[in-house]
């Protein structure tokens, strides 16, 4: 009775392979931002880096995110990561956008935050050729 769903199984399996494969070569990617040296006066945040996935096309979006604890300015670590090279999913050094949040508790002055926020979380946004079988892409 089992090998009636045999079948079943590689066909998923196959329809699910192209997502397993961009999503290894996120992976690798996250690891290189993470290996990438930090700037001094800064370090790691209190998350994991996180990977999101849209497309269009064949096209696909990704947005890594992570966090950072900083005692510099916004303008100082997004210069920082705008010039750094890291090589994305399909081997392209450098081509992705980089924006910043600034986490404040408290309201205050905008210059007083921007100066040095404390803790920044920081979006780097991409895209890659994910081919027309990852259906998250599509």
């Amino acid at each position: 009775m089992a090998w009636l769903l045999v079948p079943f199984v590689l066909l998923w399996a196959l329809v699910r392979m192209p997502a397993w494969i961009n999503d290894f070569r996120l992976a690798r990617m996250v690891e290189r931002v993470e290996e990438y040296p930090r700037l001094p006066g800064t370090s790691p945040g209190s998350f994991d880096p996180q990977v999101q996935i849209g497309g269009d096309s064949g096209d696909c979006w990704y947005t890594i995110r992570f966090d950072l604890n900083v005692h510099l300015s916004v303008e100082q670590v997004l210069d920082y990561y705008r010039q750094a090279k890291i090589e994305d999913p399909d081997g392209d050094l450098g081509d992705y956008s980089v924006s910043a949040w600034a986490v404040v508790d408290e309201p205050g002055d905008e210059a007083e935050a921007a100066s040095s926020p404390g803790s920044l979380i920081i979006d780097l946004d991409g895209t890659f050729n994910g081919g027309l079988m990852d259906l998250r892409c599509l």
